[in-house]
């Protein structure tokens, strides 16, 4: 018996979560912890993030600027979430040949020491749940102005004893007329789908099963730099399926630091000479998520050929959810 209350208690509590978070837009059917956003820096800017597509952030919100990357790229994000939730991430971004470029990442979020009743409203234990989000993806230039990205996902889920496997699939692609505009699109989630089994919980009897699908996720959004790359602005337009359309808005400032290097010299063969480039040293940004605010910054700093740092998010929630801090290192060689 205990058991069986195991499996209608975490189908029940994962169906009402589901159900209360529905209307604040973090869920609605499978996949919530998708919902949230991932990285700092794009979660400081609102969540408006399409057009932008930057580096690691650009795997869970537009996978097509990841062609654009020209560099290595690691990072490592932290959620600090309310009601004992953890959410995790990690991911790699490196350039491939012929203008293309690989990332992995990893994405993990969990809840534990959830406590079960029996029918008589008795507590007699507690259950967890977990998921992992394995994913690969791919991004290729397309000429100087376009680039096309696609995530492959296998997802992991498990409540209490009970798991859940599948296969999803991202694709999104990043348009830049000029060095100073762009406009991005991504359909997110295609194909998810996680199958629950009670087989195992009763010796060779096979109980119900439960289909969890997930909601596709339609984003397009468009950026715009301003003051020399100083000021970038972004907007985005989200359609979950079964949900109404979702606004998120933001805006970035750079202080940059001027650093020298040593590259080669076009017109003199075997010598190099000394330019100036700026790097990124301080950001500040805010945004709008979807009815509440976000703010943000970061401070890298240059050290040789390596550069990294930290990103910080500030997100106030809303209808109750609490507020969230977000905290994503990152290091760039």
């Amino acid at each position: 018996m205990r058991k069986i209350f195991i499996v209608i208690t975490a189908i029940s509590l994962t169906l009402c979560a589901s159900s209360v978070m529905s209307d604040t837009g973090k869920a609605g059917q499978a996949g919530a912890f998708f919902k949230f956003g991932l990285g700092a820096r794009s979660l400081g800017m609102g969540g408006a993030f399409a057009g932008v597509a930057e580096g690691v952030d650009a795997i869970y919100y537009n996978p097509g600027g990841l062609g654009f990357s020209s560099i290595k790229e690691f990072g490592f994000t932290y959620h600090s979430l309310t009601l004992d939730r953890h959410l995790n991430s990690a991911y790699f971004v490196f350039p491939a040949r012929n203008e293309a470029v690989i990332a992995l990442s990893w994405i993990n979020s969990f809840v534990s020491d959830v406590p079960m009743r029996d029918s008589d409203r008795n507590p007699f234990g507690d259950f967890s749940n977990s998921n992992n989000s394995f994913g690969l993806s791919f991004s290729k230039l397309l000429g100087e102005t376009g680039s096309l990205g696609a995530n492959l996902r296998y997802l992991q889920s498990t409540l209490d004893l009970i798991n859940s496997y599948a296969v999803g699939v991202d694709l999104g692609g990043l348009y830049k007329p000029s060095a100073n505009y762009a406009i991005g699109l991504a359909i997110s989630d295609l194909g998810s789908n996680l199958t629950w089994s009670s087989t195992n919980y009763w010796s060779g009897n096979r109980g119900g099963d439960y289909s969890d699908k997930f909601p596709i996720r339609v984003r397009g959004g468009a950026a715009a730099k301003f003051l020399d790359d100083q000021f970038i602005a972004a907007l985005d337009l989200v359609k979950i399926e079964k949900l109404d359309f979702k606004i998120y808005s933001g805006a970035e400032y750079w202080f940059f630091k001027k650093i020298t290097r040593e590259i080669e010299d076009e017109e003199a063969e075997d010598e190099l000479k000394e330019v100036q480039i700026n790097k990124r040293l301080l950001g500040l940004r805010g945004g709008y998520s979807d009815g509440s605010l976000a703010f943000g910054m970061s401070l890298y700093y240059p050290y040789g050929k390596l550069n990294g740092g930290f990103d910080y998010a500030y997100l106030t929630g809303k209808r109750d959810e609490g507020s969230n801090h977000v905290f994503t290192i990152r290091v760039l060689f």
